[in-house]
């Protein structure tokens, strides 16, 4: 009752109910007491009006916990007239675990003759719908205390219920998955390992989606989102009894697994990790990605779930550096790996930003009369701590920090203040990474660095790797057709290195199509020859230049020649150098063929 109950509750407490028992007939009153008897006749009808136009519905049980009076609103709210539920307990519409649940509770509420109020309980109506009441109740005790029952009001809570079970729902859910979030998820995770259920092992397998950007880029967000919603049906599919799925952000998915030993887990996560890789059908079109995961165990590895989670994730970098679409399972030499690392981050930090990282250049020439073009920059690091670092190790590293933006600025920089130096003819190679061609202000980062160096635009040319297109995607395409447009030539170098997607020489503007990797190495043998013509014959067809890297003997000059190469660089022709021994080489005579 929400305006006059406790009015009415003292109201009802001086009531007669109909439950009352049946006792010999009374003696007629004396008739000066009539109207008095008439007046309370009149309040009881009254108050019994109240009682059954009230939301709330009112009931008395007797000692059994029997109905012995109920409100008509017992119509509206379960769908029982009074007279079907007297007699009955409250417990007989209730759902059999609720039931028990209840009776329990209120099993020792009564033990205790105790009031109570806001006990919630669900039960079934009439028709079969669920409803949701709070139940709030006074014993009634006899003279001596013997408890003869409770009388009580029911309040009708199913929407107020529902609404803040939706609410608490999203709280602990994503949004878009229905997965754990990544609250949730941690919580549960950290439950498990608070209570010491860790034996059985319990593992931690996180995932990250390879590619899942360009998908975005490629088919759009809503694209992107639907591919997302599959693959967290995929998963829930995918996972042992016991076990609990997350989605801790973007495109990063965890799963506990409980019970599970190093052999069943790696098995489990491999399956996942395969399973979620098959292609996808968005919206008519089909999209491909792929994941990477880390696994760690406790208590094998951790005994808390901060430190699963560390280690699950240095598991999980590892798998992406060896290739990624696999399955890393901690060790303690990724730790080491990783302090490592952590220490050549912070050096590598130093080093951007004193600007001591400096630029190599390696020329590269004329296939056929051996004069030198230009040179390509490769960057070099002498760390006072490590020695010096090779580009294929701190590069990536860069990449993954986001020192690459500043690097590549510095690099950039460098190579055009040398190429300024340089006859007119000569040209500049300065390679650009993923994340570079991602960033929407690196071709104009290329237009003002080369207007400050005061260069021609097609003096320099920008390298990217068939890696760092897959990465990139469709914003890989527009970069390079906006550093097409100011007059800069692009280049797809070393082809061949990784596995060669044809789809790759349709998909980007290019200029140059740079060979390298196994089809130069083995050049001059079968079937290494052959891919190497149909890959420079295909170029040439598609109106690219074709040029040849990693020329170390002249076997491979003369496979150049043959294959119609206009451009060939390596140790044979020349080692890298410094700015200033560029010019050197202009005047050296041409390396011999013989």
């Amino acid at each position: 009752m929400r305006q006059s109950g406790p009015w009415l509750r003292r109201a009802i407490s001086r009531l007669w109910f109909r439950s009352t028992p049946a006792t010999a007939a009374p003696a007629p009153p004396p008739p000066e007491e009539l109207p008095d008897r008439l007046t309370l006749a009149h309040e009881r009808d009254r108050l019994q009006r109240l009682i059954n136009t009230n939301s709330d519905w009112l009931w008395e049980v007797d000692a059994q916990g029997r109905y012995t009076f109920v409100s008509e609103h017992s119509r509206q709210l379960l769908g029982y007239a009074p007279e079907q539920m007297l007699g009955h307990t409250p417990f007989d519409f209730m759902l059999p675990e609720e039931a028990e649940r209840i009776g329990a509770l209120f099993g020792s509420i009564a033990a205790g003759k105790q009031p109570f109020s806001g006990l919630l309980n669900r039960n079934r109506r009439a028709d079969g719908r669920i409803v949701i009441l709070e139940t709030s109740g006074i014993p009634l005790l006899g003279e001596d205390g013997t408890l003869l029952g409770y009388r009580g009001i029911d309040r009708d809570v199913t929407e107020r219920e529902e609404r803040a079970a939706r609410i608490d729902y999203m709280a602990r859910h994503d949004a878009l998955t229905g997965l754990s979030n990544r609250p949730e998820f941690m919580s549960r995770l950290d439950a498990r390992m608070a209570s010491g259920e860790v034996q059985p092992r319990t593992a931690l397998v996180l995932l990250d989606l390879d590619y899942f950007k360009e998908v975005n880029d490629r088919l759009g967000h809503a694209s992107g989102d639907a591919l997302l919603r599959q693959l967290a049906q995929r998963l829930r599919d995918l996972l042992p009894p016991g076990s609990i799925g997350g989605r801790l952000g973007g495109d990063e998915f965890a799963v506990m697994l409980a019970d599970q030993d190093v052999s069943d887990a790696m098995e489990t996560a491999d399956a996942i990790v395969g399973n979620l890789a098959l292609p996808y059908e968005v919206e008519g079109r089909q999209a491909v990605i792929g994941v990477s995961a880390g696994l760690a165990l406790a208590p094998l590895h951790a005994r808390d779930a901060g430190a699963l989670l560390r280690r699950a994730d240095l598991a999980l970098y590892h798998a992406k550096r060896e290739g990624r679409g696999r399955v890393c399972l901690y060790s303690a030499a990724l730790e080491v790996s990783a302090r490592a690392a952590e220490g050549l981050e912070t050096a590598l930090r130093r080093a951007v930003a004193e600007e001591v990282i400096g630029a190599l250049f390696q020329p590269f020439y004329a296939a056929r009369d051996r004069r030198m073009l230009g040179c390509a920059v490769l960057p070099s690091w002498n760390c006072p701590e490590a020695g010096s670092v090779a580009p294929e190790v701190f590069l990536p590293l860069a990449e993954r920090t986001g020192l690459i933006i500043p690097l590549g600025a510095l690099l950039l920089r460098q190579a055009c203040e040398a190429a300024r130096q340089w006859p007119p003819a000569l040209r500049v190679q300065v390679p650009a990474s993923a994340v570079q061609l991602r960033d929407p202000q690196f071709p104009a980062l290329v237009r003002d660095t080369l207007q400050a160096a005061g260069l021609a635009p097609h003096r320099l040319r920008i390298s990217v790797t068939e890696p760092m297109l897959n990465e990139a995607q469709g914003a890989a395409a527009r970069t390079l057709c906006k550093l097409r447009a100011l007059g800069v030539l692009v280049a797809l170098d070393n082809f061949g290195t990784d596995a060669a997607a044809i789809a790759s020489l349709l998909s980007f503007p290019f200029d140059r199509l740079r060979l390298g990797g196994a089809p130069v190495r083995d050049v001059v043998t079968e079937p290494s020859a052959s891919v190497a013509r149909a890959l420079a014959g295909l170029a040439l067809r598609l109106g690219m230049a074709v040029d040849m890297v990693g020329v170390q003997s002249p076997q491979q000059w003369r496979a150049a020649l043959e294959l119609g190469c206009e451009e060939v660089q390596g140790d044979l022709l020349c080692q890298p150098r410094a700015a200033p021994l560029v010019l050197e080489e202009l005047f050296c005579a041409p390396a011999p063929l013989a």
